[in-house]
């Protein structure tokens, strides 16, 4: 059991990073000099701008259509690690509870606008985007999501309803992971894409979804997540976070280059 989820924790993280590392060299290297500042105002234009970035994008769609060849691989694998979850369910209840409400998309969501507010108040322009495009991922995440749900009607394992495919809960995770390793690189990039893979777990765990719900949500979330930050990335692009370890300490240092 334990090396099942090891192995799926393991696969989610080098997944998403692969598809992260694909696009990493190519147009981001390009930056505009012009910086914006997140408003609603601006919300039409940058969906728009987030989606051409994700999905009119050559690697991306390479890393869709390789994406979608592993989950249709995995697809026959899905009764097999089921069984392994249920009914066990060795991550735990509590576990699963806190994922499900702590990953929720409504709560994601209202965690990042009430980011957005008091950056706003405080004037923190860098954070303030931050918000901004967490937003706007997870906006496009879930409505691509929802919709993918409604068009494939599939059933949960547990039979509750028929919105299975992918997993609500893992694209909005992975959404938000991909945009914090693009805007602040892997110190805070890896981090995020373990936790997201643990709430990938519990929907399994629970059993909410099976594995390729899971897959499809981390590949959704991620290429939109990815798409996002891309856009909006060249607010940062004099910013950069150092890491400095001491004999007996250690820390990140934001760094600006005028």
């Amino acid at each position: 059991m334990r090396k099942t989820v090891s192995l799926l924790l393991i696969a989610s993280l080098l997944f998403s990073h692969a598809v992260y590392a694909e696009d990493k060299g190519t147009e981001w290297e390009q930056r505009s000099d012009r910086a914006e500042k997140w408003s609603f105002e601006d919300l039409p234009r940058h969906l728009g701008n987030d989606l051409k970035e994700t999905f009119w994008n050559g690697w991306h769609l390479l890393a869709l259509a390789g994406g979608a060849g592993i989950i249709a691989g995995v697809h026959e694998a899905d009764p097999d690690i089921q069984e392994a979850f249920q009914p066990e369910r060795p991550m735990g209840k509590t576990f699963d509870d806190i994922m499900k409400f702590g990953a929720h998309p409504l709560v994601l969501g209202g965690a990042s606008l009430l980011a957005l507010g008091i950056s706003k108040l405080a004037h923190a322009d860098k954070a303030a985007v931050t918000a901004g495009t967490m937003i706007e991922a997870l906006v496009l995440t879930e409505v691509l999501t929802i919709g993918l749900q409604f068009a494939t009607h599939r059933e949960r394992p547990d039979g509750s309803n028929s919105r299975s495919f992918p997993s609500g809960h893992t694209s909005g995770a992975f959404a938000l992971a991909a945009v914090t390793e693009v805007l602040y690189g892997p110190w805070f990039g890896v981090p995020a894409f373990a936790l997201a893979s643990l709430v990938g777990i519990s929907r399994i765990d629970s059993n909410k979804h099976v594995a390729t719900d899971v897959l499809a949500g981390a590949l959704l979330g991620t290429l939109i997540g990815i798409g996002t930050a891309k856009f909006h990335k060249k607010e940062f692009s004099n910013f950069f976070l150092v890491p400095t370890v001491g004999e007996s300490s250690a820390s990140l240092s934001l760094v600006h280059i005028f």
